[in-house]
Order: C-alpha cells, then structure tokens, then sequence
C-alpha cells in the first residue's frame, strides 16, 4: 500500500478537487424519463416502479415470488441465458466489470448466465422492498441460484435454469430442502423445472454439493432517467438493427460465446431458443433542435451557456469575445457502435455522430461531467464526428461548442445533430396483444419528481479518475490490488447539475469484507453531508452475516433530502476496504418550466401486414390500443417536436 499523503503534494491534491463550475441558468423543460408502460409489462423505471406492477403489487407471500419468478421466465417478458454476461468498464477484476444491476439487466440487456442471474433475482427481490434475499453458489455444479426469504424461511428462485421447488402443501421450498427430500423432484413436466437438464442427474449433484453463501452480489442505484428535449425523437425497435451492441472485450474470450454471437442476427441472443421470442433490440437518440430565434428549442435543450444568444443564422455570440453552449447526451441504455469484427472494437462505428455547422466554432467532450474536456478534431465545417472511441459502452457525455470572434453573427452554430446508439432488451418494452391494449404515459422518478441525473461512477483501477472529486484522500491506495484497493476514510463531492439542486440520491459501491465469522469484524460505512465536509450523518454500515463465504459485496442506500442541496459531500469508510463508488444525483430544476407535449408511434405487424398508431399528449395519461390479429411488435417511437417562438400573448 501507499500512502496518499506522500504521493500528492498539497497543490496536486488541490487540483485534483477543483470542478468547472457552470453558469447557472435555467434548464431544460423537456420530458423528464418519459416512458410508455403497457398493463402487459411491469413499469421498471427502478426496482420501487418494478414492486408496483398490478401482477404482483397486492400479493405476499408465495403468490408474489411466484408472480415475479414466472413474468421473468415468460418468453415474452423474462430474461434468457446467453452463456455469457454482459461487461462494463476497464477494470479487469471479474467482480467489478460483470453487470449484476437489476434494471440494467432487465431494461438494457435482459441475458446474463447464472452467476448474473443469482444475483440480480437476489437483487430484484431486495431493492423491491419484498425482503432480504441471498446469492447461493454450488460448488460440484459451478450454478448459481437465488433464494429469497419470506414467511421466516428462504425459497429457491432459478432463472438460469428456470427450476422452482414446490413441497408437497404447495409451498415453495429452499434449496436445502431441495438437497434432502425427495419429494421434492417431482415435476419433471413442468416448463420451470429444469427443462434442458436431466432431472435424475441435476437431483445427484444437488444432494452431494456443498452450498456457500453470498450477500450484496447485485448493484443498484441506476434508473432509466434522462430528458427529451424539443427537437428529438427516441425509437426503441424490438429486434436488432444492423449489429449493433455492447462490444467489450471480454465477449473475445469464449468460442462457445463468439459462435453464439456470430449467428444470425449477429450479437446476444439466447443458447436455448425456447426461452424466449427475442434477441436483443436497439434504441436510436437524434437531437435536432432549431438554433435560430425562431425557436426556443435552444433554450429547452442547452445544458449550459455563457455569451452566447440565438440569431437569424443560428447560435452566435452575445458579446464579441468567447462564449459557448453545453448540451448533454445521457442515457439510460448503454450506448453501443456498429460492431465490426467480433474480435476487435477499432473498426466498430456510429456509436455517438455529431454533425455541426457554422463558422469560427470548435468542439471538446467530457466524460467526467465537465471535469475535463477532450478538444475534437474538426478540420473544416460542415462536419461529421463520430465519437465511437470515446463513448461506446458509456451511458452519455457532454458537448461543447465554443464559440470565439464578433457578435454580429460572424460567428455563428447554424446547424447541430446528435445521433446516439443504444442497446435495449426488448422484454421490458411496452408489448401489445391481441385485443385492447391499455398503455400509460408516465414521466418522472418514483417519487413522482421531474429530475434530471449527475452520475458519478468512480474506477478504482484508474488513478486519475478516482481521484477526480475527491475532497479528503484516504490514507491508504493501491489501484492495483485485487480485493483490497482503498482503506480508511475519504470524502468524495458530487454536484447537481446547472440550474438544479439534488433532491434525492443513491450512494453506493463495492466493498471487502472478512468471511464467516470473521465477518462481523467488517466496518465498511458511508455517510453524507450537505454542509460541507464535516458533520456527516451515516447511512450506511455493513452488517454482514456469519455465513457469507466471499470476500467481496455491494452496498448502497437512496435518500431523498429534507430540502435539495447544490453539493453533497460523501464520506466513504473501507474496512478493510472500498473498491469502487457509485454516486447517483437525482436533480430538480430551480425554476421548474412547463413540460413539452410528447407524440407517441406505435409500430406493429398483424399477418405481415405494417400496423401504426399515434397519439400526442400535453401530459401523462392513459389511451388504447385496438389490436385486430396476433400482433409483432416492431417499434415505439417518443417525440417532441421542434418548437417555434411564442409571440407575447399569443
């Protein structure tokens, strides 16, 4: 280990916490995680959304885990087995860089395997609000399954296997009762009790294996948040589009995994097509707002300004000098290219593109919420950028436009296109059936707040970005060590967006602990203040039980705030040791704006035959749809339109 204090001299630490701070100035109106819900699909915004499905939202009991556990192995709205994960991230280590986040996996991937689906149905049970749940591994086997507990007894849960134990009352049994009653294996017909495995040999190796114990193997705190501004429109197809998904490295490594993802349609789909009727579906962000005066779609969608005013050409100067325009891309989904060679990400493509025009303007990216800008290569204007490099496998960036000369329009942006490619898990869209379709507009967070997210995701492995917010250093830091990378107290700083205050937050991360009866011994903590780096109030202390058999696990906790705040400081304890933060801020705006109408396409075939249905609606609310024949459904689109200028009074 090192010590940070000896590391970074004073000054350097200094610069390591100094933020750009932006103007502030009013944000965007837009619609604040504008969502479609049909009464077919569980609204799954968060897990709170999730809880609050009309399938299960009044049930308790076995009735409920059964509700759950059969919409998440239904062909039409469960997750699949793909033989593989889905990754995120540089960091190397298994533990860190596998996606085990419920509302990533149900919304944005939908496949995992089982050490993604043990803990995820753990997840989805606990961040429910349904009751403690837990991660079991079987050694003889190398599964991985869930069991969560109610009625003061825990139920085993396979969504790998799609495998459910039932006692002879009815009642769904543990794992351990599964091991040593016989009675027990009885339902070999049934479609959720291992229907690609012989029975005989699965109840074999059930009855020898040992059984160990894991807690907090999932990660939470992402929600489906982001803003539609005038002048964009977000389509969701359920199938593929031109090869397009999540392309980390770590899909290189396994044969098995490379000839599934090779087969047509290229990229992630399920080993056992009986599963499931999809693949995976794509999403497609185009920002085109109008930057004359003629529109106030600048002042809706810009995320920060300074100098900078709409003329008859397009965006120019205020004053003559310097002045630019921030606009953010951020999305819910992962952000994914046009995968080129399985093998290799250089030629992948068209993940983010950027087309601008004007003159006497240049352009910079920064993936670290404004921290640090990265100046774009722009040779001449009109321009065609594409960010694949920077932002494929990320979840959003910000773009600067900088602007530098007269006021009078010497300068000026005339034109501005953000194309953004996202990977979606097609379960979790607004499905329709034959008949009539009840669908709700809804918008917001599950608070019923209009809110706009600042992400801070901190890659312990990279030096440069852990210490990017960080206020107090810990005393001890070595990046490059597996399980035990930050020891003792650091404090760390997140800062609402321009324009807003947090109003509500989730803090969390992944933590070490000590094993088995060790365990107790585990101190890991975190705390929070608004009144700057002192006087903190804890939220977090590990509690870890003695059976826990892993050194390592995830922890976080939301609050939602007496009175929004502009800076939080968190206070983060490893002991023995934090291995990465997750910090996600929920922002309302400080001089909140009516919202903007939204105009929702529907696309579907009945018989082969293309289907449409529109609607536009000033505000949330509920509509219909009349479907005639077995419907496929082929696309969802969400937009609001380009807006011109309001005259006064009219």
């Amino acid at each position: 280990m090192n010590n940070l204090f000896t590391r970074f001299p004073c000054r350097l630490i200094l610069l390591c916490v100094v933020l750009l701070r932006f103007q502030s100035i009013p944000v965007a109106a837009g619609q604040f995680s504008p969502r479609v819900v049909s009464e077919h699909n569980a609204d799954a915004y968060s897990m709170k959304t999730f809880a609050r499905f009309s399938r299960w939202k009044d049930l308790k009991g076995d009735e409920r885990a059964w509700s759950v556990y059969t919409y998440l192995t239904d062909r039409r709205t469960g997750l699949y087995p793909s033989g593989g994960g889905a990754w995120e991230g540089k960091d190397e280590t298994y533990d860190f860089g596998l996606i085990r986040d419920p509302v990533k996996i149900i919304n944005v991937y939908g496949t995992g395997y089982c050490d993604v689906f043990g803990p995820v149905m753990a997840g989805i049970w606990q961040e429910a609000g349904f009751g403690p749940a837990r991660t079991v591994d079987l050694p003889d086997w190398s599964h991985v399954v869930a069991e969560v507990f109610y009625n003061d007894r825990w139920h085993y849960l396979d969504l790998d296997l799609r495998a459910a134990f039932r006692r002879n009352n009815g009642s769904l049994a543990s794992l351990e009762e599964a091991r040593t009653d016989a009675s027990l294996w009885k339902f070999e017909s049934s479609p959720r009790f291992f229907p690609m495995d012989d029975v005989a040999k699965v109840r074999a190796i059930y009855a020898k294996t040992s059984l160990r114990h894991r807690y907090g193997v999932h990660t939470s705190g992402h929600t489906m948040d982001y803003v539609l501004r005038q002048g964009e429109t977000f389509t969701r197809w359920w199938t593929p589009q031109n090869d397009r998904w999540n392309h980390h490295s770590s899909y290189h490594k396994k044969e098995s995994l490379i000839k599934l993802l090779e087969t047509e349609p290229k990229g992630p789909k399920s080993k056992h097509a009986s599963f499931t009727v999809h693949t995976h579906g794509n999403g497609r962000f185009v920002y085109h707002p109008n930057l004359t005066k003629q529109s106030t779609d600048f002042a809706d969608g810009v995320y920060d300004s300074a100098n900078v005013r709409t003329g008859k050409k397009g965006l120019t100067l205020e004053k003559a000098g310097e002045g630019f325009a921030i606009f953010e891309v951020r999305s819910p989904y992962v952000i994914v290219p046009s995968v080129g060679d399985l093998k290799k990400t250089d030629d992948d493509k068209q993940a983010s593109v950027i087309e601008l025009n004007g003159k006497g303007v240049t352009a910079s990216l920064s993936r670290d919420n404004g921290a640090t800008w990265e100046p774009l290569t722009i040779k001449k204007l009109p321009a065609v950028v594409d960010l694949t490099e920077q932002t494929a496998g990320t979840y959003g960036y910000l773009l600067k436009i900088s602007l530098k000369g007269k006021s009078d329009e010497e300068v000026v942006l005339s034109s501005l296109k953000l194309t953004t490619w996202v990977q979606v898990a097609p379960a979790s869209l607004p499905s329709l059936r034959k008949g009539i379709n009840r669908m709700e507009f809804r918008s917001g967070d599950h608070y019923g707040l209009q809110t706009r997210l600042v992400e801070y995701r901190f890659d312990s492995s990279d030096e440069t970005s852990f210490f990017k917010q960080m206020v107090i250093p810990p005393s001890e830091y070595d990046p490059k060590h597996r399980s035990l990378r930050v020891k003792g107290a650091f404090v760390i700083r997140a800062t609402a967006a321009p324009g807003t205050k947090i109003a509500w937050f989730s803090a969390g991360g992944s933590f070490a602990t000590f094993q088995k009866q060790a365990a107790e011994k585990t101190r890991n903590s975190i705390a929070y203040s608004v009144d700057g780096p002192t006087n903190f109030k804890e939220i977090y202390k590990a509690e870890i039980p003695t059976d826990v058999e892993h050194w390592h696990y995830n922890a976080a906790r939301e609050i939602r705030l007496d009175q929004p705040a502009e800076t939080i400081y968190f206070r983060y304890v490893g002991d023995p040791a934090v291995n990465a933060v997750r910090i996600y801020a929920h922002c309302i705006e400080n001089n909140p704006r009516p919202v903007p109408a939204v105009k929702i396409t529907h696309i579907w075939r009945e018989n082969g035959e293309r289907k449409t249905f529109s609607t536009t609606l000033e505000k949330p609310g509920s509509y219909e749809i009349n479907v005639a024949g077995d419907p496929v459904d082929d696309s969802i689109e969400l937009t609001v339109p380009t807006s011109p200028l309001r005259k006064q009074g009219g």
